[in-house]
């Protein structure tokens, strides 16, 4: 573990292995691998951008819930909502609301391009994987047209972004939105499809892992008893209270919130391995195993997640095991924090190559989970007393996508 972690790129190469995984030529174009910029601006000016975001994530988060979240049985006052898929397209546009803005994220045509796009983008990659070298353009091309491929997104992007970048010649001041984050970092001979498809990028990045987080986690609050749920309510409300509303500061405080996303992604997570690696050079290890040139290699994610050494009674999943390590090391402790990465925690690999965007989805999922536990009560649909089970696809651990969940509005 500590050997793939720590290992050099020119031992062990993790972009060798995302693009055999991903495809990238093809799925998206081959200049991510040359100079991946676009993880350098979300590290460091979409980091630093955060606390600005909050509002915008809010306001488009209370929108998108009344637009998602309609009645389906008007005695009851419920709604009874497919909760994947659900999620996936308020993902899409509560995330676009920050990366492009208020038009695009609203825009469905895109919205719906967009998420087609992050959702068959790993389905196709396998079958071009398992493809001769010279018959992968033609089964990418046959696969994107019936599945959906970067052609749709980016014939409403590109446009949208010549009009951008036309009229932010004579912006006195530049929005601190993503795009044009990367825009400043595009190196001259950038084109315009370039920057697109890089967007598209760190859309997949978003709506992919963070549907399949939060969707994890609401069908775990859904079988928590009436006095946790209200446990994770009053943390919110007091968090809010005493920072003065929704701030960084007060977000940072949904530790209940934040241990269950942890917890979901330690018990389900979202691969079966993690940190995937070619081995460039042969490599010995520590017990004497030796990695030939040209091998792939990963770690078994579950062998770490369901050490009882590390993670006392592992086979229970409980949302408040990181809340509850907080309390007995101090509150303020982040090391248990849904976005830390360390070697017993995998979800966002580890070492130099973890996701960059890992800070801005734990402060995107907790504004939506704390604003629908404020908002709604979460139950299963009468007569359905299990959680569903995961999908697994390549070696992904998907949630059910026709699994419902029951949200009603709390009388408050």
């Amino acid at each position: 573990m500590e050997r793939v972690r720590a290992g050099p790129d020119t031992v062990f190469n993790e972009m060798m292995a995302v693009n055999e995984d991903l495809q990238l030529p093809y799925t998206m174009d081959a200049h991510q691998l040359s100079n991946p910029y676009q993880a350098k601006v979300l590290r460091t000016d979409v980091n630093r951008a955060i606390p600005s975001y909050i509002p915008e994530l809010l306001d488009e988060s209370k929108l998108a819930f009344e637009d998602a979240f309609k009645v389906t049985d008007t005695v009851l006052g419920i709604a009874d909502i497919e909760v994947f898929d659900t999620m996936t397209h308020l993902i899409a546009r509560i995330s676009n609301r920050v990366i492009f803005g208020k038009d695009l994220c609203r825009n469905q045509e895109f919205l719906r391009a967009t998420v087609r796009f992050a959702e068959t983008t790993p389905l196709m990659a396998p079958f071009i994987q398992w493809s001769p070298l010279f018959f992968r353009p033609f089964v990418y091309f046959l696969l994107s047209s019936i599945l959906g491929g970067k052609r749709a997104p980016l014939k409403i992007l590109v446009p949208f972004l010549n009009r951008y970048m036309k009229a932010r010649q004579t912006m006195t001041e530049k929005p601190n939105l993503v795009s044009e984050f990367l825009i400043q970092n595009a190196p001259p001979q950038e084109t315009v499809e370039g920057i697109a498809v890089r967007l598209l990028n760190i859309n997949f990045g978003s709506i992919h892992t963070s549907s399949i987080f939060i969707t994890q986690t609401l069908f775990e609050i859904a079988l928590l008893r009436p006095e946790e749920v209200e446990g994770m309510r009053s943390e919110v409300e007091d968090a809010l209270e005493s920072e003065g509303g929704w701030n960084k500061a007060a977000v940072d405080r949904f530790y209940k919130i934040d241990s269950a996303l942890r917890e979901v992604g330690r018990y389900h997570g979202l691969m079966h391995f993690a940190l995937p690696r070619y081995a460039i050079v042969g490599c010995e290890l520590a017990d004497g195993k030796f990695v030939p040139p040209g091998s792939r290699i990963a770690i078994d994610m579950k062998a770490i997640h369901f050490d009882a050494d590390i993670y006392p009674d592992p086979n229970r999943c409980d949302l408040f095991r990181f809340s509850n390590m907080r309390e007995k090391n101090g509150s303020g402790n982040s090391n248990h924090g849904f976005a830390t990465v360390d070697s017993y925690y995998l979800p966002f690999g580890a070492g130099r190559h973890a996701c960059a965007g890992r800070f801005f989805a734990a402060v995107e999922l907790k504004i939506m989970l704390a604003h629908i536990l404020l908002e709604y009560n979460i139950s299963y649909p009468h007569k359905v007393n299990e959680r569903p089970r995961n999908i697994i696809f390549n070696g992904a651990i998907i949630p059910d996508s026709k699994a419902r969940l029951v949200f009603k509005r709390r009388k408050m």
